[in-house]
């Protein structure tokens, strides 16, 4: 076995997952945790060798990136790594996000997407609110955080262990829930620069749900600057 795994949320993702499957490096473990698709996303998981996990605790990526990091941690991993299953990420790039953990002690590493290439393939809006909830995230956090709604990312086991039992998020607000905990807990956080290109299939991110992260983004910074005026986070440092 592996001491990687490499977590790929589905929803009706079959066409990505096909494509993307021979551009994973073989010395990853591989489980697929699908929020309920109806087409063949699990066929195809299942012809590649990976393992299917249907989510647990209900509808959305949120629940889906609980359900994975609960299967992580009834097994012996050491690193975490996770990308969106449309096609948009490079999985190589993981293997330098790895790279940048071990030799600089990060707890978890996040991709940051060159901007240029979001606005042409995600468009302006999307763009904007990522960069500002992104500025907004990194002022109140005193830290670089160019990319919180990134598509990558990769946890060592500490990092796993101290957010699993944190988090709350059932839908995209999930990044958010991510890097708050992670402030909360004091882990380390790196970025490094990698690569989007243009998804395959339907996406499932409507305006609406942009939207949606900007009440999201605002929530969860004025959760840190409560918790800055307690004077504590969990570990009792600020």
């Amino acid at each position: 076995m592996s001491d990687f795994l490499l977590m790929l949320p589905t929803l009706n993702e079959e066409e990505a997952l096909k494509a993307l499957g021979p551009e994973i490096p073989g010395w990853m473990d591989v489980v697929v945790v699908d929020g309920g698709s109806t087409d063949g996303t699990r066929k195809i998981a299942e012809s590649l060798g990976y393992a299917f996990l249907t989510q647990e605790f209900g509808k959305g990526k949120g629940c889906g990136v609980r359900s994975g990091m609960k299967y992580f941690l009834s097994r012996d991993y050491k690193y975490l790594g996770m990308i969106d299953t449309d096609y948009t990420c490079v999985p190589s790039e993981l293997e330098r996000m790895l790279a940048a953990m071990q030799s600089d002690g990060f707890d978890l590493v996040l991709g940051a997407r060159d901007r240029r290439k979001q606005r042409e393939l995600l468009g302006r809006f999307s763009l904007f609110i990522n960069a500002s909830t992104s500025g907004l995230t990194s002022f109140a956090y005193g830290m670089h955080l160019p990319d919180i709604q990134t598509s990558y990312w990769l946890f060592s086991r500490r990092a796993v262990e101290a957010l699993y039992p944190r988090l709350v998020a059932s839908g995209f607000e999930i990044e958010y829930d991510m890097v708050f905990n992670s402030w909360r807990e004091g882990l380390h956080i790196g970025t490094l620069p990698v690569t989007i290109r243009k998804r395959l299939g339907e996406s499932k991110f409507t305006n609406y749900l942009r939207l949606k992260q900007i009440y999201h983004g605002l929530r969860y910074v004025n959760k840190s600057l409560l918790i800055m005026l307690t004077g504590k986070r969990s570990n009792g440092k600020l």
